[in-house]
């Protein structure tokens, strides 16, 4: 068995009560499309293996699982590096894009919140561009959950990796220490960019 599904199962008594969806079965969460803007960032508490082990290191902080804000043609989307969702059954695990609802959808968030950032329109369209050449290269998730290696992307590093290349420390130094074997000894948490105060919340569910 995956060791990390194996603490999991180990954890999981101990979480079941956090798995209750955001919104109804059938519902689409609220969001307010009027106000989004490319380079938002969005972050869910989620309930795959991944989620659980981020919630069980991560005192008193509500979310699991961060990515990107990125108009399309079919609508608003977010684009983040994500493990356990397969598209189709071929898939790898990858920085990919989805529609903002199934982003949401009860199945994948049992919260959420949308944050504005506070770069201006035209560094986030650097930002939006680069997250759109990563989509495109398919970069891989990264299992190993090395901040200091780029050429795999876990879903926070993905995010800190965008900013960075444009000067900007989105974590201000910020990381969480891991207690857990076959881990790094500190990782980037989605709490460690929300601490951002730059960012600011718009929309909660």
């Amino acid at each position: 068995m995956n060791i990390i599904k194996a603490i999991v199962l180990a954890l999981l008594p101990f979480m079941l009560p956090a798995c209750s969806p955001a919104v109804p079965e059938g519902e689409t969460a609220q969001i307010p499309y009027d106000s989004l803007r490319n380079g938002d960032i969005v972050f869910r508490r989620g309930c795959s293996y991944t989620s659980y082990i981020v919630l069980a290191n991560d005192d008193n902080h509500d979310y699991s699982h961060i990515g990107i804000v990125q108009k399309s043609d079919s609508g608003w989307c977010v684009i983040h590096s994500v493990n356990d969702e397969p598209d189709h059954p071929t898939d790898f695990d990858r920085v990919k894009i989805e529609k903002i609802e199934r982003f949401f959808s009860p199945s994948r968030a049992t919260k959420g919140e949308i944050m504005h950032s506070w770069l201006n329109d035209s560094v986030a369209s650097i930002i939006s561009q680069q997250a759109i050449q990563l989509l495109k290269d398919s970069v891989r998730f990264d299992a190993s959950f090395n901040t200091e290696e780029h050429s795999e992307l876990y879903c926070t590093e993905f995010i800190y990796f965008l900013y960075k290349n444009i000067g900007e420390d989105i974590t201000e130094g910020r990381r969480t220490p891991v207690g857990i074997l076959c881990f790094p000894n500190e990782m980037i948490f989605p709490s460690d960019i929300y601490k951002n105060k730059r960012l600011k919340s718009f929309c909660k569910f």
